[in-house]
């Protein structure tokens, strides 16, 4: 019986095994392999870090059809022949990446010692426990200030800094904590938030977020980190900003298995793909290989850049791979692969959001209640009429 390998547990690769028709595995040896033994709602990280929410976990084997093996494994490295994990060593006959994201910190010194990334569950958790700590330390007078600072003001930024702004609000009521001695600074190197947005609505996100005390700046480009501060270029000077806690959300990249795999060729811990989302550009022939999610370096031919990694787009891409399997394995018509975005929605905390869909805006109340929705809806994917009623 021939095997078909999956690798990670996030969006991409669960939506993959949820679309596979039964028949697949009657005929084949599936194995999902997973650092974590459970699946984790990456666009909530940010609400787990403010302290919103506990939990965005869901155990895998309770996800998974019952015919497909899970094994708990950090994977190390890809090759030709098999995969080597940190346990053990798994051969395929079809190989799916779908080994998520890592944070990108471009070099900038500092980054990777003093800052706290948001890339899964483990790492949200050590975040809020962080921020936590220091509120702590402002209660026993061991502190004058707290001064938190979020690097980057793309999608991740801007909803984790709405969101620990209104937590904070709370926690500074509750703790007897003076509100102005908690200062919360995005910094950003474009002249302005959320570029996937159109203006208008950039704009009155801003609006919003410095009307609840988020200090903005833009046009600021990070140099470097230390434990206590960031130095920044803004207006051809050098500027010494104040940090008691520094999170990084000025980039992802792939997972570095990739990069650190010689059997591919990528960057950034992409692997470049065709139309069919399989390896392209590289040294041997990899038709039995798949990258779905934020591995995958897929180009948008109208726009001459690679796709985004989103949420939305990992789940398109394994959705369709369940299809153009089945069609490979027994025959079939393979369409390509042709992603075209059903909208976006930025939370701005617990009851706000500006987002656009069908080429619409929206804004406030709305928007949340479409952003809880999506949200919903892949738990209704992963657990059918139940995921309804899951947190």
């Amino acid at each position: 019986m021939k095997k078909l390998l999956i690798l990670g547990a996030g969006y991409a690769s669960l939506a993959f095994l949820r679309q596979l028709p039964k028949k697949i595995f009657n005929d084949f040896e599936v194995t999902l392999v997973s650092k974590w033994d459970y699946h984790y709602a990456s666009v909530l990280l940010h609400e787990v870090a403010a302290g919103a929410r506990e939990s965005i976990c869901y155990p895998i084997k309770e996800i998974l059809p019952s015919n497909v093996e899970f094994v708990c494994d950090e994977i190390l490295e890809i090759k030709k022949d098999g995969v080597i994990g940190k346990n053990s060593s798994y051969d395929y006959d079809y190989l799916v990446i779908g080994l998520g994201f890592e944070m990108d910190d471009f070099g900038i010194t500092g980054v990777k010692e003093y800052a706290y990334g948001l890339v899964d569950f483990s790492t949200a958790i050590r975040l809020k426990d962080e921020i936590a700590k220091k509120l702590k330390e402002l209660v026993q007078k061991k502190r004058e200030r707290l001064n938190i600072v979020v690097c980057g003001a793309g999608f991740s930024g801007i909803e984790l800094i709405a969101s620990l702004s209104e937590e904070l609000e709370v926690q500074a009521k509750k703790l007897d904590i003076q509100r102005d001695k908690i200062s919360l600074t995005s910094i950003e190197a474009m002249p302005h938030i959320l570029p996937m947005f159109s203006q208008s609505l950039a704009s009155k996100a801003a609006e919003f977020l410095e009307s609840i005390g988020v200090k903005m700046m833009l046009s600021s480009k990070i140099l470097s980190l230390s434990s206590d501060a960031l130095v920044i270029a803004k207006d051809n000077k050098e500027l010494t900003i104040p940090s008691d806690v520094s999170i990084w959300t000025a980039g992802v990249k792939g997972n570095s298995v990739i990069e650190k795999s010689s059997f591919f060729v990528s960057n950034r811990s992409k692997v470049t793909v065709n139309k069919y989302l399989q390896p392209i550009n590289q040294a041997c022939d990899m038709q039995n290989i798949y990258v779905i999610g934020d591995c995958a370096g897929l180009m948008d031919e109208s726009s001459g850049r690679f796709y985004a990694p989103t949420a939305q787009i990992a789940i398109k891409m394994g959705e369709y791979l369940a299809k153009a399997f089945e069609a490979r394995i027994y025959g079939g018509n393979i369409k390509a692969f042709i992603y075209e975005s059903n909208g976006t929605v930025c939370s701005l905390g617990r009851s706000n959001a500006i987002g656009e869909v069908v080429k619409k805006e929206i804004v406030g109340k709305k928007a949340i209640i479409l952003k809880r929705l999506i949200e919903k809806k892949w738990l209704y994917k992963l657990f059918g009429i139940l995921g309804i009623f899951k947190q």
